[in-house]
Parts: structure tokens; C-alpha cells; sequence
């Protein structure tokens, strides 16, 4: 049975990896649902506070990597309230949508295509709605790149702690 718990504790872990470039895989959530697993069903003592409060803020950095990434950029590159939206919405619906098309770069594609007709839209011109988009998909691209870290960081201290 450990093998066992062990084995889907190795599966949340690569599934929050996943979630960092799949949006709807909840990344900090399955982190969190192996470590309680660990700690409850295979742990002899408790992991303590010293593994508990950093994973806790490191959770918060993690979320918050997503909208921190999201805003610089998009600001970076002359974007606004619309321009997040946009992206979000293509975060979401590109996979839907472009998924059969381009497989794994419609999560890249549709928040470059959704930004660039909304500020196309919005009479941006073309040049500056392609700046704006392209501000979106490096936003994406630090945001993912900074998950993976900070997942990292996380996964090894865990090791450690146990």
C-alpha cells in the first residue's frame, strides 16, 4: 500500500507541473493534496512548521505568479484592464477552440490571437496590438518559467523535510 501512495504522490507532483502550462490543472492544489497525503497516510511524525509556513508562502508566491507576471508585461507593452481579460479568455478558450489544430501551442496562440483582436477592435493599430499581444505570451512564458521554480523549490524542500 505504501508503494502505492507513494506512487500517486509522484503523480500530483508531475500533474502540478502539468498545471503550470495546462490553466485548468489546479498546480498549487495537487502540490498541497501530496503533501497531505504524505503526512497523513505514510508520515510517523509530523512534517512541523518548519516545512508548513514556507510551503504556505511559497503557495502565495506561486499563485501570485500568475497575475504579477500577467500585469507587468501586459503594462510593459502598453495593455490595460482589456488586455488581461483578453488574455485570460484565450488562456481558457484557446485550448478549446485551436487545441485540435495546434495541440499544446494553443495555449500560447490563443492569448496572442484573443489580445491582438481586442486591441485590434479597440483601434490600437496593428503594430501596437502585436506589441500588446506579444507583451501577453512573454507574460505567460516568465509566469510559467517562474511556476516551475518555485514548484521545484517546493518538491526538493519536501524531500528534504521527509
Amino acid at each position: 500500500m505504501e508503494v502505492f501512495i507513494w506512487i500517486v504522490i509522484s503523480l500530483l507532483f508531475i500533474g502540478s507541473f502539468i498545471g503550470v502550462i495546462v490553466p485548468v490543472i489546479p498546480d498549487a492544489l495537487l502540490l498541497w493534496i501530496g503533501f497531505l497525503l504524505y503526512q497523513f497516510a505514510l508520515a510517523t511524525t509530523s512534517l512541523g512548521w518548519t516545512f508548513w509556513v514556507p510551503m504556505t508562502l511559497l503557495t502565495l508566491l506561486l499563485i501570485g505568479a500568475d497575475l504579477l507576471s500577467n500585469i507587468y508585461f501586459v503594462k510593459k507593452y502598453g495593455g490595460d484592464k482589456w488586455s488581461m481579460l483578453a488574455a485570460v479568455a484565450g488562456i481558457i478558450l484557446g485550448p478549446l477552440v485551436l487545441g485540435a489544430f495546434l495541440g499544446p501551442l494553443a495555449i500560447i496562440v490563443g492569448p496572442f490571437l484573443s489580445v491582438f483582436l481586442v486591441e485590434l477592435v479597440r483601434s490600437n493599430g496593428a503594430e501596437k496590438s502585436l506589441r500588446i499581444a506579444f507583451g501577453t505570451v512573454l507574460a505567460f512564458l516568465g509566469s510559467a518559467a517562474a511556476k516551475i521554480v518555485i514548484q521545484l523549490i517546493m518538491v526538493i524542500w519536501f524531500f528534504f523535510a521527509i
